[in-house]
C-alpha cells in the first residue's frame, strides 16, 4: 500500500534501484550504521543554519560536537578502521582513514569561509528561512511531497522586489563533484522539486526563484572550501521532473520492483539474503 507522502530521497532510491527501494521503504529493512560522514554532514549543516539565522560563527561548538561524536562512536578506533577496510576491499576499493583532527580542520575551514562566500555570491542577502519543512499536495494524486529545504535567502532587486535562492548544503571531497554529478538530472531534481512545491506553498512566481547546491569541501584551504553549483530549473526541467514523479508514483502503486544490476557495487544488500 502506497504511503500518504513521499520524498526526494525515496524517489531517488527507486530510480537507482526499485528493488532496493522496496527493501528499505516497503519491507522496512533497517540498513543504518553509524558513519563519520553522516555525523560530519549533520554537524556542518547545523553550523551553516546557525550562521544564517544569527550571523554568528560558533567554531568552538563545532569542534566540540565533532570531538564528542567521534569519541561516542569510536570512529578512530582500531576496530572501526579494520571493519571499514574489510568492507571497502569487498567492494573493490581501498579505504583511507582520516583522524578526527582532519574532520575538525575541514569543518572549521568551511564555516570560516561561509560569510565571505555568501556575500560574494548573493550580495545583500537576507534570510527567508532555514530547514523549512514542506508537506505539499502532489497534483492529481492523494500523495503529498515531504521534505526540508536547507536554506532560502532573498536578494533585493529594487522597488520592493526580490530574487529568491533555494540552497542545499552538500559536504564533498576536496576535489568537489565530478562533471557527471554536476550535470546529473537526478541530482538536480531535488532542488527542482523544492522550488516547485515551495513556490506553490508561498504563491511566488517560479521566475523569481533560483536554485543551487553549496559544496562544502573537505579541504583545509579556506579559499577553496565553498562552491556554488547552479541548477537549471526552467519550464522544461520542471516538466521533466514532474514526469519522473508521476512515473514513480504509478510504478510503485503497481508494485513493480525490478532490480538494477548497475547499482549493486556499493549496495548494502548486495550478496545478502535480501538480494543475491
Amino acid at each position: 500500500m502506497l504511503k500518504n507522502h513521499t520524498s526526494y530521497s525515496e524517489l531517488r532510491q527507486w530510480k537507482e534501484c526499485p528493488w532496493r527501494h522496496k527493501l528499505v521503504y516497503i519491507d522496512k529493512i533497517q540498513t543504518f550504521e553509524e558513519s563519520p560522514h553522516l555525523h560530519y554532514g549533520t554537524i556542518v549543516h547545523d553550523a551553516c543554519e546557525h550562521y544564517l539565522r544569527t550571523k554568528e560563527l560558533k567554531i568552538n561548538e563545532l569542534k566540540e560536537s565533532i570531538n564528542l561524536a567521534w569519541k561516542e562512536h569510536g570512529f578512530d578506533s582500531e576496530d572501526f578502521i579494520a571493519l571499514q577496510t574489510i568492507k571497502a576491499k569487498s567492494q573493490g576499493w581501498n579505504y583511507k582513514h582520516n583522524r578526527v583532527e582532519d574532520w575538525i580542520d575541514w569543518a572549521q575551514a568551511c564555516i570560516l569561509a561561509l560569510p565571505e562566500f555568501l556575500d560574494e555570491n548573493f550580495p545583500d542577502w537576507e534570510i527567508v528561512s532555514a530547514e523549512e519543512p514542506l508537506y505539499e499536495a502532489i497534483q492529481s494524486s492523494d500523495v503529498k511531497f515531504k521534505g526540508y529545504i536547507d536554506a532560502i535567502i532573498k536578494i533585493p532587486q529594487g522597488n520592493g522586489k526580490y530574487k529568491y535562492w533555494i540552497l542545499d548544503w552538500k559536504t564533498s571531497p576536496a576535489r568537489g563533484w565530478s562533471l557527471d554529478k554536476r550535470k546529473d538530472f537526478l541530482v538536480h531534481t531535488q532542488l527542482v522539486f523544492y522550488k516547485s512545491f515551495w513556490a506553490r506553498k508561498n504563491n511566488i512566481n517560479l521566475k523569481d526563484i533560483l536554485c543551487g547546491f553549496v559544496l562544502l569541501k573537505k579541504t583545509k584551504k579556506k579559499d577553496k572550501t565553498c562552491q556554488l553549483i547552479k541548477v537549471s530549473s526552467g519550464p522544461k526541467t520542471l516538466e521533466k521532473s514532474d514526469k519522473l514523479l508521476r512515473s514513480y508514483l504509478s510504478t510503485t502503486r503497481k508494485k513493480m520492483y525490478l532490480k538494477n544490476r548497475n547499482s549493486c557495487k556499493f549496495c548494502e544488500f548486495n550478496n545478502t539474503e535480501h538480494c543475491r
